[in-house]
């Protein structure tokens, strides 16, 4: 498996929207190498604005550059953007719909392995998507990861978008599209169960479908990349005749894409969900594969899970 850095891959994409609108502005709370921008900085020190350690501030900061006309992306980690600058981050920018995009690196606990559970961005996503006016993203690899941050700038708003640890598993092919707002199905091989999940897991999720197939399961994965707002015509497609539904993701089971396919479920056609995360609890430093494997999100624990739910 090849293995890219979506971190970089990010710095790309606002790269790609600089060259076409120079509108747009990287902003960074000692941040800026975070997504490995040296070529933005060097290329561009104009669209550049380094606030130092002050996640509050480069918020706020953000909010008024887009308040002025201009198009500001604020960087840092996922866990410094989403807790330390919540306030801002719903009272300067979501609530007056300021046009101000958010990149939170190291999303996931895929991404300790060099700074651990203080740095990983485990309740990132259910924060977020409980500020209204949020188009939250998270796409599933450093090619997605590039056209995502490139197509933010397209979506009116306020958008959180969610990148990995710079070490990420590639997923798609390089001319895959990325489209907001849409989901994809990556394996079908019937409606016994439908899988949806998003980031870095969708490989161990593949692998989980082909062994479920053989053992004469029918299972069909899509990809949701964006959580909110939902496609719900495209949801009520994938759910019509499934039998189950398990949500795989790399994010505590409270408040992500597990709490997001729930509640629509249960609003539109009630059946069981079975949500696979980090189960309510930190994490720990560690490799992707060793934490997959502690805390159940290995293709094995997702044959069991859906074996059992089946049986249940």
């Amino acid at each position: 498996m090849s293995i890219s850095s979506t971190r970089r891959a990010v710095s790309e994409g606002i790269l790609d929207a600089l060259e076409v609108d120079k509108s747009v502005v990287l902003v960074s709370s000692d941040s800026a190498l975070v997504i490995k921008a040296q070529d933005i900085i060097e290329e561009y020190p104009e669209n550049y604005v380094e606030m130092g350690i002050s996640e509050q501030a480069a918020m706020a900061a953000s909010a008024g550059l887009a308040s002025c006309g201009l198009k500001p992306v604020y960087v840092s980690y996922a866990v410094f953007a989403t807790l330390r600058a919540c306030e801002q981050f719903r009272n300067a920018v979501a609530y007056p719909g300021l046009d101000v995009k958010v990149v939170g690196a190291n999303g996931g606990m895929a991404s300790g392995e060099r700074e651990g559970v203080t740095h990983q961005g485990l309740e990132d996503i259910g924060i977020v998507r409980t500020i209204p006016g949020i188009t939250v993203i998270s796409p599933s690899d450093a090619g997605q990861v590039r056209k995502a941050a490139r197509a933010m700038f397209d979506i009116p708003g306020p958008v959180y978008l969610r990148t990995g640890s710079g070490r990420d598993p590639d997923f798609w092919s390089e001319d895959t599209d990325f489209i907001p707002g849409k989901t994809r199905s990556f394996f079908d091989s019937g409606s016994d169960i439908v899988i949806f999940a998003h980031g870095f897991v969708l490989s161990q999720v593949k692998s989980a479908c082909e062994v479920l197939t053989e053992k004469g399961i029918g299972v069909k994965a899509v990809e949701v990349a964006t959580i909110k707002p939902l496609n719900e015509k495209e949801m009520l497609g994938h759910l019509h005749g499934a039998g189950a539904v398990i949500v795989v993701e790399d994010h505590n089971v409270i408040g992500g894409l597990g709490s997001a396919v729930t509640e629509f479920v249960c609003d539109n056609c009630p059946k069981k969900v079975v949500r696979m995360g980090l189960n309510d609890r930190f994490s720990e430093s560690g490799s992707p594969e060793e934490l997959y494997q502690k805390y159940g999100l290995t293709e094995k624990d997702i044959v069991e899970k859906a074996i059992k739910l089946l049986q249940d």
